[in-house]
C-alpha cells in the first residue's frame, strides 16, 4: 500500500525534524502542512524540504481541521491509498506502519471493510478503548495523531471540520464515521511519543497539608494553555448536541472525564481565573453558534483575568 504522512505544523521547533525523520523510513511521503505560524520558522522548514519532505505553507493560521486537510488533500491527489496524520511532537515506534498494515489486512479478513486505525498506548499507556468488533478491540474517541485514515474511509466520510479550528476536530470525526458505519481500531504493539500540555504542581494550604499528612507536599498534573478551554468547551458542547441521541455513552463518558481534567485545572491549575472564563465563554459561543477562531475580545478579556490574582 502507497502511505502518506500529513504533519500539522504551528510555530515548530526542532523536533518537528525528529518526527518527520521517525516517520519517514516506514511510509512513501511525508507532507509537512504549517498552519501559518507567526514566528519565523524559514530554518525549520527550510531543513525539512532538504530532507526531502514536501512543505505547504499557508498563509494564515486556520485551525489544525484546515491544515490537515490541505495536506490530506494533496496526498490522495499523489496517489496514497492511506494517510496518516501527525502532530508536530509525535514520534512513532518502530514497526508502527507495519503493524497497522498488518491489522488493517486482518480486519478485511474479517469483514470489517471501512475502519480507522489508532495507537495502542501513548506515551507507554493504554490508550482509551472499549467494546470489540469482530474480536478487535474498538478505540474510544482516537486521538488524530498517530490515525491511520485509508483512502476509502476518507472518500465515505469526508475530511476534518474546519469550523471548529482546534481541539475535538477527530472527535468530530471519529463520531460522523461511526455513524456511518466505519470502526476505529486499536492496533496492537503501537505506540506514539506525544505531548500533552504543561506540567503543574499544586501546594495544598498548610492546615490541609497536616491532614494529608506531611509527606503531601503537592500533587502535579499537565494542564492546557488558558486559551483552549474557550474550544474544548465549545466544542465538546457541539458534539453533545449532535450526538447525544445516538451515542449517549460517549457523551456521559466524556462529560466524566472532562469534569476531572479541565476541572482540576479551574481549581488547582494556573491561571485560574482565565480558565473558568474561557470555559464559560466557550459553552455560550456554542450556544450563539460562534465557530472558527476564538474572538479577539475573548482573548484580551482573559489575558486581564490572567494578570489578576488567580
Amino acid at each position: 500500500m502507497t502511505t502518506a504522512a500529513v504533519v500539522s505544523s504551528f510555530n515548530p521547533a526542532e523536533g518537528l525534524l525528529d518526527t518527520c525523520r521517525a516517520v519517514r523510513e516506514q511510509v512513501d511521503v511525508v507532507v509537512v502542512v504549517d498552519d501559518g505560524s507567526t514566528k519565523d520558522v524559514s530554518g525549520v522548514l527550510g531543513q525539512c524540504r532538504a530532507a526531502g519532505y514536501e512543505v505547504i505553507e499557508l498563509g494564515t493560521n486556520r485551525g489544525i481541521a484546515h491544515a490537515l486537510n490541505r495536506g490530506i488533500e494533496r496526498a490522495l491527489a499523489g496517489g496514497a491509498d492511506h494517510v496518516l496524520t501527525l502532530d508536530q511532537d509525535t514520534v512513532l515506534s518502530d514497526g508502527y506502519l507495519r503493524r497497522m498494515s498488518e491489522h488493517l489486512e486482518l480486519a478485511r479478513s474479517l469483514g470489517l471493510d471501512r475502519t480507522i486505525l489508532a495507537t495502542s498506548t501513548i506515551n507507554g499507556e493504554v490508550a482509551p478503548f472499549w467494546h470489540a468488533e469482530g474480536g478487535l478491540t474498538l478505540a474510544f474517541e482516537p486521538i488524530q495523531s498517530g490515525m491511520l485514515l485509508p483512502r476509502e474511509v476518507l472518500e465515505h466520510v469526508g475530511l476534518f471540520e474546519e469550523e471548529l479550528f482546534i481541539d475535538c476536530v477527530e472527535t468530530e470525526f471519529y463520531l460522523r464515521a461511526r455513524a456511518k458505519g466505519v470502526h476505529s481500531l486499536i492496533t496492537p504493539g503501537t505506540d506514539i511519543e506525544h505531548g500533552f500540555g504543561s506540567p503543574t504542581t499544586w501546594v495544598p494550604p498548610r492546615p490541609l497539608r497536616l491532614v494529608l499528612g506531611s509527606g503531601r507536599g503537592g500533587f502535579t498534573f499537565t494542564e492546557d494553555a488558558p486559551f483552549r478551554h474557550y474550544y474544548i468547551a465549545r466544542n465538546r458542547a457541539i458534539m453533545y448536541a449532535r450526538y447525544w441521541r445516538t451515542e449517549p455513552l460517549w457523551c456521559m463518558v466524556s462529560v466524566a472525564k472532562d469534569v476531572l481534567s479541565r476541572g482540576r485545572a479551574m481549581l488547582f491549575g494556573t491561571e485560574r481565573m482565565a480558565r473558568t472564563y474561557l470555559t464559560v465563554r466557550g459553552f455560550w459561543g456554542a450556544a450563539r453558534g460562534e465557530r472558527g477562531k476564538v474572538p479577539g475580545a475573548v482573548l484580551r478579556r482573559a489575558a486581564v483575568l490572567s494578570r489578576s490574582r488567580s
